[in-house]
């Protein structure tokens, strides 16, 4: 493969990169509803409980822990908010750039067929070094930022188990109740809902995060290399 074919395709995996992050920003904002529902799930167990009264003694000790959860959620939500904003501006930063790598790379080629050319090769070349450090340099700040935001996301799993729990322990405490019991089954059941969208959620962007990640390594090295070839 020639050194232009070579470049445009990298080109083209740097748009890909950028798109991958554009979806997966879509994944994550899809999180921020869940939250607010979590909340008023929250608020909707607190009240259920008080109600009922001393019937709802032992389901008031679950509304904290649906509390617990909730908030546990939300920060995890607002987390990864934070990040994927930083992620999407650098992915978007790197598919600039390579487009100026690759403009360079076919300037340069045009002056080699025509060596007559008054136009300085040496300019051009430097400056395409220095874009390709700019690349390297951009290549790493996202591969972590993505490792961070691969940390933030992994309690996300853990916590859509804890809600599959807490969903069991109100259904049970529904059965066992008798005046009350449908409106503490309609927490359980509004539980069981979210914490399933979370946890689907949460399997999509640990794929999108996983292939990410490893085309940002191969990247790395892509790159590396180029540069230390000139």
């Amino acid at each position: 493969m020639s050194d232009d074919l070579y470049t445009r395709k990298l080109r083209e995996e740097y748009d890909v990169i950028f798109r991958q992050c554009v979806s997966l920003n879509t994944e994550l904002h899809k999180l921020v509803p869940l939250a607010k529902q979590m909340h008023l799930l929250s608020s909707n167990a607190v009240s259920s409980a008080a109600r009922a009264g001393s019937e709802g003694d032992a389901f008031r000790v679950l509304t904290q822990d649906i509390q617990l959860l909730g908030d546990d959620v939300s920060h995890c939500i607002d987390d990864t908010q934070k990040v994927i904003v930083d992620i999407v501006m650098l992915a978007s930063n790197l598919a600039r750039l390579f487009a100026s790598y690759t403009t360079y790379g076919s300037v340069l080629t045009r002056i080699e067929e025509f060596k007559d050319s008054s136009t300085p090769e040496q300019f051009f070349r430097h400056s395409q070094y220095k874009i390709a450090e700019e690349i390297c340099t951009n290549n790493t700040m996202l591969a972590r930022s993505l490792s961070l935001l691969s940390n933030i996301l992994s309690p996300v799993s853990m916590l859509a188990k804890k809600g599959e729990y807490l969903a069991v322990c109100s259904s049970v405490e529904a059965a066992s109740s008798e005046d009350h019991g449908a409106s503490f089954e309609a927490v359980a059941s509004m539980l069981r809902e979210l914490v399933k969208q979370l946890g689907q959620h949460s399997q999509r962007q640990r794929t999108l995060l996983r292939d990410l990640s490893e085309a940002m390594e191969l990247k790395q090295n892509t790159m590396r290399n180029l540069l230390y070839a000139r």
